[in-house]
């Protein structure tokens, strides 16, 4: 596949020079939708942060599992962060709004930052499962020293998770952020963020290559994450089995275990499915991934849903979470920080 294959450089291109923005345009729409579910996300996301705070970082109430909350937010936040990247690279430019911006100015290093952003923020995401199911592990093995194994292996594992992403981004230091043109059904002044000049002409895109070209080794990104996505998400799946191998096994033997408050029940389950929901982070990346490497036409075609399958994986986490943590219902009359149980394990 060819530069150009991949998309039109708008940068100086003078067949832009009299473009118009027509806010009348199904990409503005598209570009708009999100905001309603969205917003409501963002609400819900601050109510499960106001609620760590106040009760498990101010009282210490056992009904909240630190480590397990902490690591849900940074999760979250981690969603909104690759949700905004996303919108400025792809939704907001095919509106057509910045098209014109974009024909005035010679490729430049703020465009490569929302790429490169964008890139970034997709890999601590395929780690946070994992982390989740390692701080809802400590406590069945540990139940008397959990509190401080969770510190320590939160203390190492967030700065290495959001360091991890670093040696796959090498190539992008030299770029240059660039516009393209979308390809059709997307109409002509429709734009999204590239980048070009990159590290010995690392591509997300397999490049055409003419005879001299062969003879050098081209590094393709798209497989690389692939691959990484593959790798955690077996990992995901294999913690996730264990964990629940060792709470059915826990529920059997454990005679405290047995008792437990319904209020403890609900908070297992919670955190049951809300990891589970979890598994929409990997799938979302492999089909889109899979039919980058398939077809590029075809990943035209599916960049219409993926921004949407990435929103999915936004706003169904904190939501399944939310409606079903025992710590987020307030009953009248009752103190909200106060907790007859405590409930290690949630």
């Amino acid at each position: 596949m060819s530069n150009e294959d991949v998309g039109i450089i708008i940068n100086l291109n003078s067949n832009y020079s009299n473009y118009q923005f027509d806010f009348r345009t199904f990409p503005v729409v598209l570009s708009i939708l999100p905001f309603l579910y969205i917003i409501p996300t963002c609400f819900v996301t601050f109510r499960i942060i106001e609620v760590f705070i106040k009760k498990g970082v101010r009282k210490h109430d056992e009904t909240i599992n630190r480590s397990v909350f902490l690591v849900i937010i940074l999760s979250q936040l981690t969603c909104f962060c690759y949700f905004f990247c996303d919108f400025m690279m792809v939704r907001l430019p095919s509106t057509g709004i910045l098209t014109s911006w974009c024909q005035r100015n010679p490729p430049n290093l703020s465009l490569t930052i929302f790429f490169t952003s964008h890139m970034y923020f997709g890999y601590p995401l395929m780690i946070y499962p994992v982390l989740l199911a390692i701080v809802r592990y400590t406590p069945i093995h540990y139940p008397h020293k959990h509190h401080l194994l969770n510190t320590k292996i939160l203390s190492f594992s967030i700065p290495i998770i959001h360091f991890y992403p670093f040696p796959f981004l090498f190539f992008m230091f030299p770029a240059l952020g660039v516009c393209r043109q979308l390809k059709p059904p997307y109409p002509f002044g429709s734009a999204f963020i590239h980048f070009i000049e990159s590290w010995h002409g690392v591509s997300s895109f397999k490049s055409s290559q003419n005879l001299q070209n062969r003879l050098k080794l081209q590094l393709i990104n798209a497989p690389f994450q692939m691959l990484n996505t593959s790798f955690w998400f077996v990992i995901y799946l294999v913690s996730n089995v264990y964990l629940h191998r060792e709470l059915h096994k826990l529920s059997g033997t454990s005679p405290w275990h047995t008792n437990r408050s319904t209020k403890y029940k609900k908070a297992e389950f919670s955190l049951s499915i809300t990891t589970l929901t979890m598994v929409l982070t990997y799938l979302v990346n492999l089909v889109f991934q899979g039919t980058f490497l398939i077809d590029y036409q075809l990943a035209i075609y599916a960049s219409f849903l993926r921004p949407y399958g990435n929103d999915l994986e936004t706003c169904v986490m904190p939501w399944v979470f939310y409606l079903t943590h025992p710590a987020f219902r307030i009953k009248p009359g009752s103190n909200p920080s106060s907790s007859t149980h405590r409930l290690n394990l949630t």
